[in-house]
């Protein structure tokens, strides 16, 4: 006989859930509406392992590939918003699973399901009722960087856009790139950093967007120069990266994060681990 589990937002059978863990992504979202931990532990005895992750979970969390934010290496997340959310949950004593997808499926998850959370966001006024906030985790200040060969025909957004400009889909970068004059029509958008830097190499794209710490990392993993780029015009300086929770998720969940939030940074671990993943530049 097939065991049913009611779950809060409809019943779900192992069955169900078993299918919609092997097709991933919405299908599977839709099914994890918010079942409590203990039909959570229950199912577990009836689906495949690969599925246990994110049953235990008390938090979902949904992130993009943005070295060294956020990356996949050796089948985990890893990344320095990772680990500091790793640290936080650990703090606030919830299980917490990571899944790493292109930001605007990310960003979209995250705004449908409770007890979900997407990361590393920038904390805009055009975002503010959009979702729970935990932070801030980190500063937030990006550039715009151009090719090199361009360097010296693009010195501010007057002259950049009329430049082909490459931005991770749906990410604050495209509204701030747009505040700042330029046009639609000269944006680029792709599913991640690396795919936008790719491009630029290739000459496809002209400039693009990125933290200090994020090109440099970036133009390390594709084993290119860093002449290749060159920064120019500051796009972002206000504001910081959150944890973006679903608005539906427990009051008492999204407290226990910032105050674990707040203690990382009191000790000083926060900055420990941005020194780590620095300290991995040559």
């Amino acid at each position: 006989m097939q065991a049913r589990i009611l779950g809060n937002c409809k019943e779900v059978t192992a069955a169900m859930v078993r299918e919609a863990c092997w097709m991933g992504g919405r299908a599977y979202d839709a099914l994890m509406c918010s079942l409590p931990r203990l039909k959570k532990w229950l199912l577990l005895t009836m689906l495949p392992s690969a599925c246990w992750p994110v049953l235990a979970a008390d938090l979902t969390a949904y992130t993009e590939e943005w070295p060294p934010y956020s990356y996949a290496q050796g089948g985990e997340v890893k990344g320095i918003s990772t680990d500091i959310l790793r640290e936080t949950c650990a703090l606030a004593k919830l299980e917490c699973a990571f899944h790493l997808v292109p930001w605007a499926r990310a960003y979209k998850t995250a705004k449908m399901t409770p007890n979900t959370v997407v990361y590393t966001t920038a904390r805009k006024a055009s975002r503010e009722k959009e979702f729970l906030w935990v932070g801030p985790v980190l500063p937030r200040t990006t550039w715009v960087y151009v090719r090199g060969a361009l360097a010296s025909k693009i010195g501010d957004f007057q002259s950049l856009a009329h430049h082909r400009v490459g931005v991770v889909r749906d990410e604050a970068a495209q509204a701030d790139l747009i505040a700042a004059g330029i046009p639609l029509s000269a944006i680029t958008p792709q599913s991640s950093n690396a795919e936008v830097l790719r491009l630029l190499g290739s000459d496809v794209v002209d400039a693009m967007v990125d933290t200090e710490i994020g090109m440099a990392w970036n133009l390390q993993s594709a084993l290119l120069s860093p002449a290749t780029v060159v920064r120019k015009m500051k796009l972002a300086d206000e504001g910081a990266y959150y944890f973006a929770l679903n608005l539906e998720t427990d009051p008492a969940m999204v407290r226990g994060l910032q105050t674990a939030v707040d203690k990382l940074r009191r000790s000083g671990k926060i900055d420990a681990i941005v020194r780590q993943y620095a300290m991995r530049l040559k």
